[in-house]
């Protein structure tokens, strides 16, 4: 399963990868941003709020650091990851920026 989740994040364009740890208030606060973020960049991005046990073996396969918890994709390539908390105006120009 975990394989088949890898395959298809890495077959889209442009993602923005969320963790949804239960211990990460960050993760839990970024959801209503990110949904705003998808609202303003439509059908450009796909937003994807994985478990704990998905993101930790997606982010394992990216070699991402450990304290990554949101992460951005263009053609299946990481090209921005923080674990901060930012707004969605920042958000939407890293985007932009990165891609």
């Amino acid at each position: 399963m975990e394989n088949k989740i890898f395959n298809s994040i890495c077959s889209l364009d442009l993602v923005v990868i969320n963790s949804l740890d239960p211990n990460c208030d960050p993760c839990k606060m970024r959801q209503p941003i990110l949904e705003k973020v998808k609202g303003v960049l439509g059908n450009r991005i796909t937003v994807i709020n994985l478990e704990s046990q998905d993101f930790i073996y997606i982010s394992s396969k990216f070699r991402l650091e450990s304290s990554t918890s949101l992460f951005v994709l263009a053609n299946g390539i990481v090209v921005w990851e923080t674990s901060s908390l930012l707004s969605k105006e920042e958000l939407i120009k890293i985007i932009l920026e990165n891609t």
